[in-house]
C-alpha cells in the first residue's frame, strides 16, 4: 500500500492532505512540516471524495479497535471499506501516524523556549566568569525573547555547578556558562569533574579574555626582555603571584618561566584582587591577571604591564603590547566562557541556542559590554566548541604535567 506524499498545510493550517489513501505501492517518505501546524491530518478517499479529519486519539483507537475502515474517525460512519485487507489498513495507518507525529514535533522545537532559562555560573558572584556570563544572559533574553537567569553556584573550581548542569533534565532551559578551570585544567589534573565530551551538549563558544603580565614597580625592568635578564641575573628565585592554584595565571606564570628559563616561586591567593597588594609592595615581582582587574592598576601607575597574553592588543589597553612583540610569541594565554548544555540536548534546540548566540555577535550593546569586561565575543558552533576544548586540552596538558598539578 502507497501512502502518497502529502500536501502540507500552510503557516497556521494545520493539516496534511492526502490525495488518497488505496493505492498499492510503498510508502514513500514524508517530506518535513512547515512552521505551523496543528496536529490533524486529512485524508481524501477517492471513493467517496471526502475529505476525512482525525488525530492522534482517532488514530489510536483505530488501531485498537477491529473496525472495517480504520481511517475514518470515529462516529462518521462515512466510508465503508471492508473489501480491504486489515493488514493493509493498518499498514496505512501507521504510515499516516509517522507522518502525523513527523509534522508535529518540529513545532515544539520552533517554539523554545516557553519559560525562563537558567545559565548556571559555577563561581561566585562578581568574578571574571560572572561579569561575563551575566552580559551574555542579557544578549540571549533579547535574542530569545524569554527571561534567562543567572545562577551562581560556586564550588572546587567550577566542578559543582559544572556537574549540576551536566545532570539537570536536556531541553534547553538548564544551560552552563562553562570555562577552562572546571572543563579542562581540572580534568588533567586528577579532579572528579565532568567530561564535556560525554556528559555536555557543546553550543558554542561565547568569548575569549587573554591575562596581562604586570610587574611591582619596584623592579628595575621596564620591559619584558629586561625582567626576564634581571630574573636571569638575580641569583634566586623571584616571586609570581596568581589567583589561585590551577588558575589560567597560576599556568600562565609556569608558561613563563619554562619558556624564559628562569627561577620563579608560586605564591597562590583566593582571586587576584587579592594577590594585588603584594604585587604593589613588592612583596611579589609579577601578576598574571585578567584585564579588568589590573587595568585600573596599570593606568594609575601602581604596576607595570609588561604584556597582554593574547595575538592582537586590547582595545582596553591599546599601549600595551602582546607577548609576542614583547619577545615571547608562544606565550599565549586566555579564559574563555562557553555555552554547554546536559548531553542528549534535541538538535533542534541546539540549533536554536546557537543561531541566538550568532546573532547577538549583531547586536552593539552587547558587542560594547563585553569589551568593558576584557572580553572578546566568537563566532561558533557546537563543533567548534568540541574542537576548542580538545585543542586547548592537548596545549595545556604537558605544562600541568611538569608541574605535577594535582587536584582533588
Amino acid at each position: 500500500m502507497k501512502l502518497p506524499s502529502p500536501v502540507w498545510g500552510g503557516v497556521g493550517g494545520g493539516g496534511i492532505s492526502y490525495t488518497s489513501c488505496l493505492t498499492p505501492e510503498p510508502p514513500p517518505t514524508p517530506s518535513p512540516s512547515p512552521r505551523g501546524g496543528g496536529g490533524q491530518v486529512t485524508f481524501s478517499d477517492s471513493l467517496s471524495g471526502k475529505g476525512n479529519h482525525f488525530g492522534i486519539s482517532d488514530c489510536i483507537w483505530a488501531m485498537q479497535s477491529n473496525c472495517a475502515h480504520p481511517i475514518a474517525p470515529r462516529g462518521t460512519g462515512s466510508l465503508q471499506a471492508s473489501n480491504v485487507p486489515a493488514t493493509s489498513k493498518l499498514g496505512t495507518l501507521s504510515a499516516a501516524i509517522a507522518a502525523l507525529l513527523l509534522a508535529v514535533a518540529p513545532v515544539h522545537a520552533q517554539s523554545f523556549p516557553t519559560r525562563q532559562l537558567t545559565f548556571v555560573v559555577p563561581f561566585a558572584a562578581g568574578g571574571p566568569v560572572d561579569n561575563v556570563g551575566r552580559v551574555f544572559a542579557e544578549a540571549m533574553r533579547r535574542q530569545l525573547g524569554a527571561a534567562v537567569i543567572v545562577d551562581n553556584r560556586p564550588g572546587a573550581g567550577g566542578i559543582v555547578g559544572s556537574k549540576a548542569v551536566a545532570s539537570a533534565k536536556p531541553d534547553g532551559y538548564v544551560m552552563l556558562i562553562g570555562s577552562l578551570g572546571p572543563l579542562v585544567i581540572a580534568p588533567a589534573a586528577g579532579a572528579a569533574t565532568v567530561d564535556a565530551d560525554t556528559q555536555l551538549s557543546p553550543i558554542g563558544l561565547i568569548a575569549e579574555s587573554p591575562q596581562i603580565l604586570a610587574a611591582s614597580t619596584t623592579v628595575k625592568a621596564e620591559t619584558l626582555r629586561e625582567f626576564i635578564a634581571f630574573a636571569k641575573a638575580s641569583g634566586s628565585a623571584l616571586n609570581y603571584g596568581s589567583a589561585g592554584i590551577g588558575t589560567v595565571p597560576h599556568l600562565s606564570g609556569e608558561m613563563l618561566k619554562a619558556q624564559a628559563g628562569i627561577d620563579l616561586l608560586h605564591v597562590p591567593y583566593r582571586g587576584t584582587g587579592a594577590a594585588l597588594p603584594d604585587l604593589i609592595s613588592g612583596r611579589n615581582q609579577v601578576l598574571f591577571g585578567d584585564i579588568t582587574s589590573l587595568l585600573p592598576m596599570v593606568e594609575s601607575g601602581r604596576v607595570r604591564a609588561y604584556a597582554i597574553t593574547s595575538v592582537k592588543r586590547s582595545e582596553l589597553a591599546p599601549n600595551v603590547p602582546t607577548t609576542a612583540e614583547a619577545g615571547m610569541p608562544d606565550l599565549v594565554s586566555r579564559n574563555w566562557n562557553g555555552l554547554l548544555g546536559p548531553t542528549g540536548l534535541p538538535p533542534a534546540i541546539v540549533t536554536r541556542l546557537t543561531d541566538a548566540m550568532r546573532a547577538s555577535l549583531k547586536d552593539g550593546d552587547y558587542l560594547a559590554a563585553m569589551r568593558k569586561q576584557g572580553a572578546t565575543p566568537v563566532e561558533s558552533s557546537p563543533e567548534h566548541l568540541a574542537r576548542y576544548i580538545a585543542e586547548e586540552r592537548r596545549r595545556l596538558a604537558p605544562i600541568i604535567k611538569s608541574i605535577g598539578l594535582k587536584l582533588e
